[in-house]
């Protein structure tokens, strides 16, 4: 690809909302049915909503990116536009905004909402410090892909937008929800972003990050993060913010029980420990079905880390951790937080499922293993996910540092080691294994540097009964397929290339 735009129209259709009861297949009806009148809906959580232009900088009626605010979906919503009003209404814009913030969405409680031209979302982020969240928002949703040119121009640019958000992700908690590429082909951008949480399909026919920008963002690590029953990646990514406004919902109107912890943020506010990027992310990706039952789809999880599939960092190549169940996901952060032994937790066990946030780890005046304890009362599967941020510098140089550590499984009770999930390229480490009933365990999160450093993390575990073996661990609706936008720098146009996911 050359250093000239391409621009593509959407010319596949994406069924409407009502075709498929995806609810069901993502534990949404039964967390409703549990919790019935005290079923979060993202009330109180601003989000941003970015989304490609149907038409490029050089079309007169450029840009079209925003939904229609008098659609009957976003009755009663507030939108604000903080970059160039969009000319005309997109259709794939009303598609995902009715999934993330909708009448029919799981977070119909969003009630603000800041609608941007993908263009203008990314010189946003293009300024020498952080600044506060439009809004003070929590949540971005990204159902468009991006891809540069293969000069080396190019190439830097777009590892200074990765940095970038990264940095915005670490500095202010602002959870950055984002497309993979639909089909095996690499242009996901923002997907390739470590502090994202990448999306996919539960076909796993999408891209899987296999191309690497540089030496940082390089080519080995897993995406996409998780999954859902869409056909499409842009249909699918709202399902994931959605589900990462309730947990935000649930971890900041209950702080006085779910944490120990909480941040003060320039424009936010108050961010408590169960609402963190990092705690949500691990919590969607812990709470994960490794294998599915799908009603609204055909597509299922049955070959979870199949032979070929299996990764170092305790995922599947083609589904991240797995399909999204927010039943599971909120299960672990009702739980409430659950400090390490090191930190002061329990002499005894902590319960089954919950999470942990530490915010100093790595051996520089903190400990350098997290033990967790529990025990097995039954026959149980575990799946556990520790999540940390790559750490980006706030200042012009975007310094970046990858910290590297481990998660392990000690069976007390046997003193042999269960499972191990080790990767040195990537920031979150999982397992998913079986319980022995009647064994102590313990989870172990440990620095692999030989150096001391001081960092955070969050780590989130949740225990169910075993439906399947886990393979052992080693060491207008439309499809929103590469409709594409140009983006214009400051003062002068640069190669890139936006696309709807």
């Amino acid at each position: 690809m050359n250093s000239t735009w391409l621009y593509l129209v959407p010319a596949l259709y994406w069924a409407p909302l009502a075709a498929a009861d995806y609810k069901t297949d993502i534990g949404y009806a039964e967390l409703q049915t549990l919790l019935g009148a005290k079923l979060p809906n993202g009330a109180g959580v601003n989000v941003v909503h970015a989304e490609a232009s149907t038409v490029g900088l050089s079309h007169s009626d450029y840009p079209i990116y925003a939904p229609d605010t008098a659609n009957a979906q976003f009755a009663g919503k507030t939108f604000n536009f903080p970059g160039t009003r969009s000319t005309a209404v997109s259709a794939h814009a009303n598609a995902v905004g009715s999934r993330f913030y909708g009448k029919d969405s799981m977070a119909n409680g969003i009630n603000h909402i800041a609608s941007y031209d993908a263009d203008e979302w990314l010189m946003a982020l293009k300024t020498d410090s952080v600044s506060p969240p439009i809004n003070g928002s929590r949540i971005a949703n990204h159902s468009w892909i991006g891809e540069g040119g293969t000069d080396a121009k190019s190439i830097a640019e777009v590892g200074n937008l990765l940095r970038l958000l990264d940095r915005q992700v670490q500095h202010t908690e602002f959870i950055q929800v984002a497309a993979m590429h639909n089909g095996l082909s690499n242009a996901p951008l923002l997907g390739s972003a470590y502090n994202a949480i990448a999306v996919g399909r539960s076909d796993g026919l999408q891209d899987r990050g296999s191309d690497p920008v540089d030496a940082v963002y390089a080519a080995g690590r897993v995406r996409p993060d998780l999954v859902t029953p869409q056909s499409s990646t842009s249909a699918a990514t709202p399902l994931v913010a959605a589900a990462a406004a309730l947990l935000v919902e649930t971890g900041h109107k209950r702080a006085d029980n779910l944490s120990n912890g909480a941040i003060e943020i320039d424009g936010v506010g108050t961010v408590y420990n169960a609402e963190r990027a990092e705690t949500v992310k691990a919590a969607l990706m812990a709470g994960a079905d490794r294998v599915t039952h799908n009603t609204s789809t055909t597509d299922n999880i049955v070959d979870y880390r199949s032979s070929a599939h299996q990764t170092s960092n305790g995922l599947d190549d083609r589904y991240g951790a797995g399909q999204l169940n927010i039943l599971r996901s909120y299960e672990i952060i009702a739980a409430g937080e659950q400090d390490s032994l090191e930190d002061g937790g329990s002499l005894d066990i902590i319960p089954l499922a919950g999470f942990d946030y530490d915010a100093s780890f790595g051996g520089l005046a903190s400990n350098d293993l997290a033990t967790y304890k529990f025990s097995a009362l039954s026959d149980l599967s575990l799946t556990a996910t520790l999540v940390w941020n790559i750490d980006v510098s706030n200042d012009a140089a975007l310094t970046t540092t990858l910290f590297d550590l481990n998660l392990e499984l000690f069976d007390t009770t046997a003193q042999s080691l269960a499972g191990a999930s080790r990767s040195s390229v990537d920031n979150t480490e999982n397992l998913w294994l079986n319980l022995v009933m009647g064994h102590s365990y313990e989870l172990r999160v440990k620095s692999a540097q030989a150096n001391a450093f001081a960092w955070d993390y969050a780590l989130a575990w949740h225990t169910d009964t075993v439906q399947a073996a886990p393979v052992p661990l080693p060491g207008a609706y439309y499809l929103f397929f590469s409709a594409i936008s140009a983006m214009a720098w400051l003062t002068r146009r640069k190669a890139y290339r936006l696309a709807r996911a």
